[in-house]
């Protein structure tokens, strides 16, 4: 692969040989302003247009120079995975310049409780991961300025973002901020490229971000 990954600071390469991803989605894209409800996470989270959740299936072998090596291996992988049912952080780093890191909230579904045998100290396995808020996300906000009255801002990412930060100077309820490129939206979202914003109410706005990643 042309990335690396890791669950927590444990490199999953140094678990499993021959790792492979396959992308997948679940659900439906949402509908304008609407939220998704997602299965072992409280509240709802901020649907972004056009890409519902997402699901990532991770697969290679296990093996070990023993068999009770190999069983050790098999265990330290289901405790990572499994993270005592909590999410966890999962990060990914590309192959290219920069070498950047993007992370994502996720959380184990399943697939190891099946393991093909290839051997007494070596098995086939596979397993899903879904990515909580549907992105891969850079682990710092970057800042876009100050914005004043009508202005372009250029945003990073392979996908919308509404993982925003926004300043007020004069305050919540008398400032709005639009992009419009996503009339109508409740919440600001921000596309690949350029956005040109508005702001009403007078005053200026402090923004910044985190780009969205697939």
């Amino acid at each position: 692969m042309s990335e690396s990954y890791k669950i927590g600071s444990t490199d999953l390469a140094s678990v499993i040989t021959h790792l492979q991803r396959v992308d997948g989605n679940i659900g439906v894209a949402p509908v304008l302003q609407d939220d998704y409800v997602v299965p072992g996470r409280t509240g709802v989270i901020a649907a972004t247009p056009w890409f519902g959740p997402r699901v990532i299936t991770f697969g290679g072998v296990v093996a070990g120079a023993t068999r009770a090596a190999y069983q050790t291996s098999l265990k330290e992988l289901g405790e990572l995975v499994l993270n005592g049912g909590d999410t966890f952080t999962l990060s990914r780093t590309l192959i290219t310049a920069g070498t950047p890191t993007h992370r994502a909230t996720a959380r184990y579904l399943g697939g190891l409780e099946q393991v093909e045998a290839l051997s007494n100290r070596a098995g086939r396995v596979a397993f899903d991961v879904q990515l909580m808020d549907g992105f891969f996300y850079d682990s710092g906000f970057t800042s876009l300025g100050t914005v004043t009255g009508t202005a372009t801002v250029t945003v990073d990412g392979e996908a919308p973002t509404q993982n925003v930060t926004i300043t007020y100077s004069v305050g919540a309820g008398s400032q709005r901020i639009n992009n419009n490129a996503f009339p109508g939206l409740g919440r600001l979202t921000l596309k690949p490229g350029n956005n040109t914003l508005v702001l009403t109410g007078g005053g200026n706005v402090v923004l910044s971000y985190k780009a969205a990643w697939l």
